[in-house]
């Protein structure tokens, strides 16, 4: 899984306490948390609103889940999380949107566009959950998932299909920070903000900035932006700023969010989305320059080019790249399957720099492009089973990978899904992100199975109403992984192999009981050969009410254990979630990670090392009509040294605010 390690560890040196609150020191903070205390003030006053979704925090994430192929949250990452989030808090509007537009969104395969877009034509506008759902390509399961960010608002008769009107949707998002340890001679601050825009869905802007703890808070440590116009006569987009660029199976060119488990058969087969925006905080593995692509009947081309030291040149930094990427892919899409060819090439810019700011004189010939790729990738449905594949090869350091796999329905209860891949180390991953067991598509030969499967009765949910409310008593699934790496890699100098098993088995026991039990077993072939992580969880849930417990035990160099209750209620425009939790984790490679509650589009997924407790609180309000507040108190300690440490972990304290406004939505009503 490539995921950046947000593991606030302590440092074991302790030194005289403090009082967590001695001072803020941020003035910045100060003023941020002031805003957010002053609106919550004057909100009181205002139009009371709810929020007529009626879903939980836990509906979004197991929706997310079901869309993205992941089994835990703790797979994720912050730009993913907060990508639907944006979807879900402004609804893509099925019945106006473009093709353009649909598949930027990357909720669609191209072939689920091509089936959308053609029964619009032929049939009108959509008008039901349960009409979509009785399309090819979609079905239950995805659409039950999909229902959460769509919106199926319509302007025409039945039979017709709307015209597009003017309508305007933006918002506002600001966050504040607080985080005191209480060995650390003040607490820090962080705040972040960010803007959407969007105007009939054919022109979408935004801006998202960010100083994290630790760093400066003026000028903001990190900020990303775009601008996007979509056409209709011309079908077609333009996108200056931030973006994505994910084509074929990602063996060439994928950017982003990029699984490197393949826990189920919903993670083989990815949906490439091409070109499409960021408006994320942190920046991080996006493009920023100009971008476009138009679409003719069943072909596209794309076409990008970036600034790789842009972002840092722009922030300040002295020590940037001087490169510049470009390239183009070229792509037919039909009814029962697609293929594309994509290229890029990285060269320096005449008399720029080597990478470290050093001005050097301009390269000739060959030596000229940094790096250099082509890619060809087919994917293709046959009555209810999918075939993909995608080779590429590396022109500037010769080399050459591929990957290729299937996945088929057995039955409506039954999916299997397998892959092949071979990533030679004479290949260079680059901006490739196709699917590995480790973390770079290079160096690496694999292959993998997948089984998911549904069995009994449907059985309502209790609390939860509307279509996808029900789910099968038994559902889950087992996948196995094994790799082979020839060459040195993860520190050892010799080749090495892996072997991963998961399973997952769902029981809905009652209405308003259900159980998951999750089993991962790893092995290999250096250091420490063998990992068990041992996961169940109970979910008890009642009309506005919801209980979780959570029992984790995990061995690898020694046993370590976490297990939290929580408790949550939700009732119109109020929600309060407490959870109390306890870890005993003595070696690092045994920590284990938890997805923690938050205020919507945040990803707080912390690893667990030490021997303490920790207790949070997560409130939200929606306080008026458009007008939402989010608090995260979190207090953490330890109640013994992890040996061979003498001094107990300092503990840690942390305060969140979140503030998001609708300034302005004419037309937001989210598929029922």
């Amino acid at each position: 899984m490539k995921k950046k390690k947000n593991m606030h560890v302590m440092h074991c040196k302790t030194t005289k306490r403090i009082s967590p609150f001695n001072s803020f020191g941020q003035e910045t903070s100060v003023m941020c948390c002031g805003i957010f205390y002053i609106a919550f003030i004057l909100s009181i006053f205002c139009e009371a609103g709810i929020d007529g979704s009626g879903n939980t925090d836990d509906e979004f994430m197991e929706a997310v889940l079901g869309l993205t192929g992941c089994e835990t949250a703790e797979e994720l990452n912050e730009y993913e999380i907060d990508r639907y989030y944006e979807l879900y808090s402004m609804p893509l509007q099925l019945n106006y949107a473009s093709r353009s537009r649909l598949l930027a969104s990357g909720l669609f395969s191209a072939y689920q566009v091509a089936v959308l877009t053609d029964y619009r034509e032929m049939a009108g506008d959509i008008l039901s959950i349960e009409e979509l759902s009785a399309l090819d390509g979609f079905g239950h399961d995805f659409v039950s998932c999909l229902k959460y960010f769509i919106s199926l608002s319509s302007s025409a008769l039945p039979g017709r299909s709307s015209v597009p009107g003017k309508h305007v949707r933006n918002s506002l998002t600001l966050k504040s920070g607080i985080r005191n340890i209480s060995d650390r001679p003040e607490p820090e601050g962080s705040y972040s903000m960010k803007y959407r825009l969007s105007v009939s869905d054919m022109f979408e802007a935004g801006i998202s900035l960010r100083s994290a703890y630790g760093k400066p808070h003026l000028p903001p440590e990190t900020y990303s932006f775009f601008a996007a116009v979509y056409g209709r006569k011309f079908p077609g987009k333009v996108v200056i700023g931030d973006y994505n660029l994910r084509f074929g199976q990602g063996l060439a060119m994928w950017s982003g969010f990029s699984m490197g488990g393949l826990a189920s058969p919903d993670a083989f087969v990815r949906s490439p989305s091409g070109i499409s925006p960021y408006n994320s905080y942190s920046g991080e593995g996006a493009f920023r320059g100009v971008a476009a692509d138009y679409s003719k009947r069943h072909f596209s081309v794309s076409l990008f080019a970036a600034g790789l030291g842009l972002r840092e040149l722009m922030e300040g930094e002295e020590e940037i790249s001087r490169d510049i990427l470009y390239g183009t892919s070229l792509g037919w899409y039909g009814m029962a399957g697609q293929a594309s060819l994509t290229g890029y090439a990285v060269s320096a810019i005449p008399c720029g720099g080597d990478g470290t700011g050093t001005s050097v004189p301009e390269e000739a010939g060959s030596d000229a492009f940094r790096a250099a790729k082509c890619s060809a990738d087919a994917k293709f449905s046959f009555g209810g089973t999918v075939l993909f594949a995608e080779a590429a090869i590396d022109l500037k350091d010769p080399g050459f990978a591929a990957l290729a796999g299937c996945r088929t329905h057995i039955s409506d209860a039954h999916d299997v899904a397998f892959m092949a891949r071979y990533y030679p180390e004479s290949y260079l991953p680059d901006y490739s992100g196709a699917a590995t067991s480790g973390t770079k598509c290079s160096n690496e030969y694999g292959v993998s199975a997948a089984w998911s499967h549904s069995a009994g009765q449907w059985i309502p949910v209790s609390g939860r109403t509307g279509f996808g409310s029900s789910e099968k008593r038994f559902s889950g699934t087992f996948s196995v992984d094994a790799a082979c790496s020839p060459g040195p890699k993860y520190g050892v100098d010799t080749s090495s192999v892996q072997v991963k098993v998961q399973l997952k088995e769902s029981i809905r026991l009652l209405p308003y009981l259900g159980v998951t039990v999750r089993l991962s077993e790893r092995y290999r072939s250096y250091r420490q050969p063998f990992r068990t992580d041992v996961r169940t969880d109970f979910e008890l849930e009642f009309p506005g009410w919801l209980f979780n417990l959570r029992l984790n035990l995990l061995h690898c160099e020694n046993l370590s254990g976490l297990s939290y209750f929580e408790t949550g209620y939700k009732s119109g425009n109020l929600s309060l979630w407490l959870r109390n939790g306890v870890f005993v984790v003595d070696d690092w490679d045994d920590r284990i990670y938890a997805y923690e509650r938050d205020a919507p589009g945040n990803f707080n997924s912390p690893a667990f090392y030490g021997r303490g407790y920790w207790v949070a609180l997560t409130s939200g309000w929606n306080a008026a009509r458009g007008f939402r507040l989010y608090f995260r108190g979190m207090f953490q300690n330890y109640f013994r040294p992890v040996p061979p440490e003498t001094e107990q972990r300092p503990p840690k304290i942390e305060l969140k605010f979140q503030l998001v406004m609708d300034l302005h939505d004419s037309r937001k009503n989210r598929a029922p």
